[in-house]
């Protein structure tokens, strides 16, 4: 905490916290609104009653009468905007900062059943009390399609502002995007979900201009809780997805964390449409995606020399290429030299240190990445890539039981996912650990409501596999990886994980066929990761896999 030369910081926050909190209050119950408004309409009947009265000829005192009367009111106005407000029903006694009717209603989950259960809505912790959102992805309203990766940057933006705040649980991008252009209502989201606010938007884009209509809404009356619309520059975007931040934590009565108006990453707005454009294409985790994400990466980064957010993409995309398609000194290089400008550049960004931790666990410099690993989780601890990459560095170095505690952590913060619990239950099962059932039927509850929602998820069918194995029911393993693979024959991905799961279900052969197909096709994976995976330990000793093992590269070569 910085502590000013002049004063007890203590002593101050006493002083001015309570006149805060009063005054959003205030705003809040909208008491200012009815005294402005209250203002306004009584001087005008005030008016009216001067000018009218003596030609109606009412007693002079009339006039005074009235004047009397409304101030009389005044007081009694603010009280009863105080304690009461208008709900779609009528009238209600305001709640304060008490979590709504859909906060207090638990959302039963059924963690013990698997793929074949009915659906299971809501986060995997029912005890989980934080307030909760799903950001729906904005519709692009420009009649451009090429204006796409404009509205989906804005609505990831938002929702990375807002899954900050420790008092707010976010559902993911991953999910929420499951959505785009659905025919569900909001209300039914929602209730999959087992979130009570719902933000919708829309972005029209013109020129240098650029018109954002926003509302958020109570899942449960369908009432809107806040709603504004934005006409501004495009330079002004920034400024106004903080303001649409910051008035969904004040709608639901949270106290603002963690960088709600956080400072322009970048001045150029070419720039800045660039690296939205390579956003877009990183979240496709393909070779193909990554390499036009590099590309638009790097333009940002040629157009704004000084926009580390871009460089940290950057980085990203050449160490995501590097772990699975294409192991090269080259990109490895790449990677560190984009992870090092962006953390010149902005040391105190969370995305910088992590894409410099995660650079570096590539390398095999495991003691430097914990470092930028934990300095980007003091920096914004509810991270979930810094938490999930860091427990792929810390599994890959063989420190299995701190990896199996940083994937909790990372679901912890984005709890409708399902990757870190499935990466979980192999660390968790190459302890013995006790916990290891339980956390199986765990992260299959978390695959089975992702696969409710994209049936066709080979990531969520290669990683479900091998836990339907371990809980004995490996003929439905198998099922779900040849599922994957006649999705997609030939992905890097597929190819990998369901070698595990027919290596974990007992079909060795298949799962070393399988291997030799995705080393054929050029694709290297790192030994050190192969070694600790416990999908792999009844065909360690199969010649077959020793020679494939040491095909393969150790991290720090």
């Amino acid at each position: 905490m910085e502590v000013l030369a002049t004063g007890h910081p203590h002593r101050s926050r006493r002083l001015t916290n309570p006149i805060i909190h009063f005054w959003k209050e205030l705003r809040r119950r909208k008491v200012i609104r009815v005294a402005v408004v209250y203002a306004v309409v009584a001087w005008a009947v005030a008016q009216v009653a001067a000018l009218l009265f003596p030609s109606l000829l009412l007693p002079e005192w009339a006039s005074r009468l009235v004047v009397v009367l409304l101030l009389l009111g005044f007081p009694l106005a603010l009280v009863l905007a105080w304690v009461l407000e208008i709900s779609p029903t009528g009238l209600k006694r305001d709640r304060g900062g008490e979590p709504s009717p859909a906060a207090q209603l638990p959302v039963p989950v059924d963690t013990t059943c698997g793929l074949d259960c009915p659906s299971n809505p809501g986060p995997v912790n029912p005890t989980d009390q934080r307030r909760s959102i799903v950001v729906m992805p904005f519709s692009n309203m420009s009649g451009d399609i090429d204006n796409e990766y404009f509205s989906d940057g804005m609505t990831e933006e938002i929702l990375n502002l807002l899954a900050r705040q420790s008092g707010l649980r976010v559902v993911s991008r991953t999910t929420s995007f499951s959505f785009k252009n659905t025919v569900l209502d909001l209300r039914s989201i929602a209730l999959k979900l087992g979130v009570e606010t719902v933000l919708e938007g829309s972005v029209r884009r013109a020129g240098n201009r650029v018109r954002v209509v926003a509302q958020l809404i109570d899942a449960r009356s369908d009432a809107h809780l806040w709603s504004s619309s934005f006409d501004r520059e495009l330079e002004d975007i920034f400024a106004v997805q903080s303001e649409i931040a910051r008035s969904i934590v004040d709608a639901i009565h949270l106290e603002p964390g963690h960088c709600l108006e956080c400072a322009a990453p970048t001045s150029n707005m070419q720039a800045y449409e660039y690296y939205l454009r390579g956003r877009q294409y990183f979240h496709s985790i393909s070779q193909s995606g990554l390499e036009f994400a590099r590309q638009m990466f790097t333009r940002a980064t040629e157009i704004d020399p000084g926009f580390a957010r871009a460089y940290a993409g950057l980085a990203d995309a050449e160490s995501f290429a590097a772990q699975w398609f294409e192991r090269t000194r080259e990109r490895l290089d790449a990677a560190d030299r984009a992870s090092r400008k962006a953390l010149e550049l902005a040391p105190h960004l969370a995305e910088a240190r992590s894409s410099r931790g995660f650079a570096l666990s590539l390398k095999g410099d495991f003691a430097a990445a914990s470092r930028e690993f934990e300095r980007a989780l003091e920096l914004d601890p509810q991270n979930y890539e810094a938490l999930y990459l860091y427990g792929r560095a810390r599994f890959a170095e063989g420190r299995t039981a701190e990896a199996a505690a940083l994937w909790l952590r990372a679901h912890d913060a984005q709890p409708d996912e399902y990757q870190s619990l499935a990466l979980r239950v192999g660390a968790l099962r190459g302890l013995d650990h006790p916990d290891t059932p339980a956390a199986a039927h765990m992260a299959l509850a978390a695959i089975e409501r992702r696969l409710e929602l994209n049936p066709d998820d080979v990531r969520a069918l290669c990683l479900g596999a091998p836990i339907l194995s371990d809980l004995g029911r490996t003929q439905e393993g198998v099922a779900l990886a040849e599922r994957a693979l006649v999705l997609a024959p030939t992905d890097l991905g597929v190819l990998y994980n369901t070698a595990c799961s027919f290596a974990r279900g007992g079909y060795h052969g298949r799962a070393l066929e399988l291997l030799e197909r995705r080393m054929q096709l050029g694709a290297t994976i790192y030994r050190e990761w192969v070694e600790h995976d416990s999908d792999f330990d009844g065909i360690r000793d199969d010649p077959r896999f020793i020679a494939l093992l040491e095909r393969m590269p150790r991290l720090a070569q």
